[in-house]
């Protein structure tokens, strides 16, 4: 009996590449070019690197790029966030800098509170008050894991980031805190958290250009 092909021998079936996965999770910094590694849309190609991300309990940072002949591809990095993110927060050098972080990240919330408004179920608008996110700032801040917790913040979409969004306040969102290397905490900060703080303000910024100064 006969036995069906998925192509013609030679010829690569669309959409069917199959990826070199344990080499890619190695924890290296991987560069991988439309048409030459993949050939889906290359935002479809990141939404495959951040499922098997995913699946393995992981994260990965990608940035897109495309070169002098126009060909687009992605730069990409998977890593253990947990493993990454342990900062020793109880030495001297970084206690007085902790500090200052804690009190910026609590200032963000009540400016929030008092500055911006959401609308509530009722349909009717009223002020923000993000409760889960300053218990989760006061909590780990007494822990000594106020920099891990940050970063775990910044590493997922939160409801918050959308309200925010919304009223078009990016100086209250915690990914400009971690981003500000003018302020002397940023140092704390591991690079996988601030490369994540920058794509997701990277990509506000492309939802909301600034207007011509």
């Amino acid at each position: 009996m006969g036995r069906r092909l998925d192509a013609f021998p030679g010829e690569r079936p669309p959409g069917r590449r199959k990826y070199p996965w344990d080499e890619w999770t190695d924890r290296s910094a991987w560069e991988i070019r439309r048409g030459e590694d993949y050939d889906v849309a290359t935002e479809n190609m990141r939404v495959n690197l951040h499922m098997k991300a995913d699946s393995l309990r992981c994260k990965v940072r990608t940035r897109k790029f495309e070169d002098d002949d126009q060909v687009e591809g992605l730069i990409f990095q998977f890593f253990d966030f947990e493993r990454e993110a342990v900062v020793t927060e109880h030495s001297d050098s970084t206690r007085a800098d902790t500090e200052l972080l804690y009190r910026d990240a609590l200032e963000i919330y009540e400016r929030a509170r008092r500055e911006v408004t959401i609308p509530w179920r009722d349909g009717r608008r009223g002020k923000y008050a993000a409760v889960r996110y300053k218990q989760q700032i006061e909590r780990a801040h007494a822990a000594g894991q106020l920099v891990s917790a940050i970063g775990r913040l910044v590493s997922r979409p939160t409801e918050g980031f959308g309200h925010l969004e919304e009223a078009e306040r990016p100086d209250l969102m915690v990914e400009t805190l971690v981003i500000d290397a003018a302020r002397p905490y940023h140092q704390l900060f591991p690079t996988a958290t601030v490369q994540m703080a920058r794509e997701r303000m990277a990509q506000y910024w492309a939802r909301h250009p600034k207007p011509p100064s």
